[in-house]
């Protein structure tokens, strides 16, 4: 009964959405970009809901009914009051949606519409690309808000064709310090002389679907004199799922604390989001142009850290160059070696050695002098490192004989070093 109650409840979803697909043309997926192609369809702005939302009334579906679209690849902040003349929400919100109110209000309220698989929903919402006719040409709306810093990019699989521009729109917007990445556009917030810095664990070990635990944001201080307080601060995804630091959490002068996105957690440096699934979506390579990002909001709604990945833009790093690697895959002598070839001393602290699907998270304190080498042990306790010897700490071996890749690598996926053996290339 329950399987009849759903296939009945997704055939009524597919006609509702019916009538758009006998009228929908095809078009570019995105305003603006030739490829890849999409159906599209045209409508009236019904009324415009927030930020990411309006209802339209669809051109040609032979009916008046009010259809609610949602914005594919973007997500505006949160807005709590929808009346016209008493707009509120968390900072940003009411702006974004002014923005683009105004945008369809000088295209006559006409918008067009674009998708790449016409029943794809949120939330019982249709999913779209929205362009509206500006200087006559169709602009995309989702392109405004992420290039203003007025949205966040949410890459979405199943409709990923906005995905790699808006991808570099954001991380545009974050490197100029505009809209959501101006650190006291809300106002000037706690601790705002302290700089922090932040970075994702994105890519938890094994089939981090079921590894929730595997996922982590560090926060770091970055103020060498005074804790940052952070009560009331939180830490969020593109979604809207956000972890809330409660009123007795701080990071000491230099410290670090960690939100493991499973349960993990001391209360005091290590504090636990409780998701019972991964939170941050894994890089593709691919056409897909998958990512996410991490953000930290102060109380009053200042980004004050953040990390959007993978890197698209600008992507350099200093140890670029620096850092050579070596592996011995042999037996219970398996080991990584990193020698820096560079003119001084790198620190390895917030960078990840790689060899899928495992992951070694370099610890303070991971420094190379100029010429020397550090290597990492596959097999052995951590309570055993010293300056020059990690042990990654499995009680098994992990490399492949046959073949296989290590990789040194940014926490925005910034290749830095390779080195591949056997059947595997780098």
């Amino acid at each position: 009964m329950r399987r009849l109650l759903l296939l009945l409840l997704t055939v009524l979803a597919a006609l509702a959405v019916l009538p758009a697909l006998a009228e929908a043309k095809r078009g570019a997926c995105v305003a603006g970009q030739p490829v890849p192609r999409c159906e599209v369809w045209t409508a009236k702005v019904v009324s415009v809901n927030d930020g990411d939302t309006i209802d339209v009334d669809l051109a040609g579906d032979g009916t008046s009914a009010a259809r609610r679209i949602r914005f594919t690849g973007v997500q505006a902040m949160e807005q709590k009051t929808y009346a016209a003349r008493h707009r509120s929400g968390d900072c940003h919100a009411v702006e974004a949606t002014l923005r683009i109110e105004r945008m369809i209000r000088h295209s006559g309220n006409r918008v067009r519409l674009a998708a790449e698989d016409p029943l794809s929903t949120a939330h019982r919402r249709l999913l779209r690309t929205v362009a509206v006719r500006s200087n006559g040409r169709w602009t995309d709306l989702g392109t405004i808000l992420v290039r203003e810093g007025l949205a966040l990019w949410m890459p979405l699989w199943a409709e990923s064709a906005p995905n790699a521009a808006y991808s570099v729109l954001g991380q545009q917007a974050r490197a100029a310090g505009i809209g959501l990445f101006d650190p006291d556009a809300c106002g000037i917030g706690p601790s705002a002389a302290s700089p922090l810095k932040l970075w994702v664990n994105w890519d938890a070990d094994g089939r981090d679907t079921s590894n929730a635990a595997g996922e982590w944001v560090k926060l770091r201080n970055l103020d060498p004199v005074n804790p940052v307080p952070l009560g009331g601060w939180y830490v969020r995804d593109s979604g809207l799922r956000r972890f809330t630091f409660p009123p007795a959490a701080v990071v000491g002068p230099g410290a670090t604390v960690t939100v493991n996105v499973g349960e993990e957690s001391d209360g005091v440096s290590v504090f636990a989001w409780n998701q019972r699934a991964p939170v941050f979506g894994n890089v593709t390579d691919d056409a897909d142009a998958m990512g996410d990002g991490a953000y930290l909001f102060d109380p009053l709604g200042n980004v004050r850290a953040s990390m959007i990945y993978p890197c698209r833009f600008t992507c350099t790093d200093p140890l670029q160059g620096a850092i050579t690697i070596g592996a011995d895959p042999d037996g219970e002598r398996e080991s990584v070696t990193l020698t820096n070839v560079s003119a001084g001393p790198v620190d390895l602290d917030g960078y990840v050695l790689k060899s899928a699907p495992q992951s070694y998270h370099f610890a303070p304190g991971s420094v190379i002098q100029p010429g020397g080498s550090l290597v990492v042990r596959v097999i052995g306790d951590p309570d055993q490192d010293t300056a020059t010897v990690k042990r990654w700490g499995f009680a098994r071996t992990i490399l492949r004989n046959a073949g296989d890749v290590v990789e040194l690598r940014t926490y925005t996926d910034i290749r830095l070093a390779c080195t591949a053996w056997g059947d595997r290339s780098c």
